[in-house]
């Protein structure tokens, strides 16, 4: 087996099939399952022509013309994907957002089953061979799953506000960085995998949802609750006696520590918990602006003013929008589920205002900073980040864009350069003041 190609077959994510009968094809996101299972649409065009004839041929690139994979077989009609666990979770696993398509009703899951695969390798010496393989093969591999847990690409948001708030300060002691750092993924990690626990052991997160941010290692059984509930609790002690170390070498920070644990705990607790009460909205602000923020900057002996309070509302208001933008899209399924969001209070119309303006909002928070303490302007590398915020507010204000159910997504993109340009640019303006 070329385990090149079986690497790339696992890590890309569409394919274009097209049917042998008539000249129909369509590009659909796919993942292996003893062949490739993807959903088509039922009674569709493609549908239709696979009744009359189910060869088909199939590509699989990334739209550059240096490598991809081709190949001819036949498709397999598995049925509902809804009442296939197994497949569902496969393919979910690897792609969320195909939840939304399960969930609309209007789909069937299909295998198609190569008899031939074929690699076109242009990146030295042209060559073009058939790939020799087994069916069995052709399966995803779900790795990492403790990893996952912890949804580390949530990361990015924390891990950037707090070397922010570390840049401010006057010096930087790497000592405290790193340990704060190590705190904080682990913490962070283990509050994203103990919300999803809850929501998945209260029904909130389901099997044909996106569910758990994208982990879904409950949803799909990946991790058992029993093994789940464990790893947390190792994380959270780990993290906490990390946490105890630095408020002995720094006792100023403890309203930052107590802040972490009252939002953190108290988050997703079913019920009673911030997250049931409608104030999630408020726990995320607080954790991740003033919280991260102001934290990492105390830790490093700077002094709050108003224009770091500035900056910390900010980062605030911008790392809600994402969880505005998941609730907005769940309002149904978490009033199914008895669960409160600002979203469900706002109603359609005030979630779109409500939206706009945790977008926005930060611009001209970041101005007033700078005009506090002008010593702070690099951080309006941030406005680059506008054309994006442009794009997040059409796809807002259109209810019939598709990119509506994505949104969560794109906000976390958006979010993370609007953090990414005010580093980047903090960082290079001190390299130039050390060196110059």
């Amino acid at each position: 087996m070329d385990y090149e190609a079986l690497k790339k077959l696992r890590k890309w994510k569409t394919m274009v099939v097209s049917a042998h009968n008539e000249p129909w094809s369509i590009k659909v996101y796919y993942a292996l399952h003893n062949g490739f299972i993807f959903l088509i649409e039922k009674n569709g065009k493609f549908f239709n022509n696979i009744i009359k004839d189910n060869r088909v041929s199939f590509t699989i690139d990334r739209d550059k013309p240096d490598y991809f994979i081709q190949g001819i077989g036949i498709i397999e009609i598995l049925g509902d994907p809804k009442d296939l666990h197994e497949e569902r979770a496969t393919l979910l696993y690897k792609i969320p957002q195909n939840a939304l398509f399960v969930k609309s009703g209007h789909t069937v899951m299909v295998r198609l089953i190569p008899e031939i695969i074929r690699i076109t390798d242009m990146r030295n010496e042209p060559k073009k061979y058939n790939l020799d393989f087994n069916i069995s093969d052709l399966n995803q591999g779900k790795k990492f799953p403790y990893l996952r847990a912890l949804r580390p690409w949530s990361f990015q948001q924390s891990v950037t506000s707090l070397i922010f708030g570390a840049i401010l300060a006057t010096t930087i002691n790497f000592y405290f960085l790193i340990l704060s750092l190590i705190g904080l993924i682990l913490i962070h990690g283990a509050y994203n995998a103990l919300s999803d626990y809850f929501d998945y052991m209260y029904g909130v997160d389901k099997s044909n949802t996106m569910g758990s941010g994208g982990s879904r290692v409950l949803v799909d059984n990946i991790l058992s609750p029993k093994k789940d509930l464990f790893y947390i609790i190792v994380l959270i002690i780990i993290s906490a006696i990390i946490g105890l170390y630095l408020l002995i070498l720094k006792p100023i920070i403890w309203p930052f520590i107590v802040l972490a644990i009252i939002t953190g705990l108290l988050y997703g607790i079913p019920k009673i918990g911030w997250k049931w009460q409608a104030l999630g909205d408020f726990a995320v602000f607080l954790a991740f602006g003033p919280g991260i923020f102001l934290g990492s900057y105390v830790l490093q002996g700077g002094t709050i003013r108003i224009s770091e309070i500035l900056i910390s509302i900010s980062l605030g208001f911008i790392i809600v929008a994402i969880l505005h933008a998941n609730n907005w899209r769940d309002m149904e399924d978490d009033r199914i589920s008895n669960v409160k969001t600002v979203a469900i209070i706002l109603g359609e119309r005030g979630s779109m205002i409500y939206y706009i303006f945790l977008i926005w909002i930060s611009f001209p928070l970041f101005l007033l900073a700078v005009y506090y303490n002008p010593n702070f302007f690099p951080i309006l590398g941030s406005f680059l980040t506008i054309p994006w915020a442009i794009k997040l507010t059409k796809i807002a204000l259109n209810k019939r864009n598709w990119n509506r159910n994505l949104l969560d997504i794109k906000t976390a993109s958006f979010t993370a350069l609007h953090l990414y340009f005010s580093v980047g640019f903090l960082i290079v303006y001190m390299l130039v003041i050390k060196f110059l």
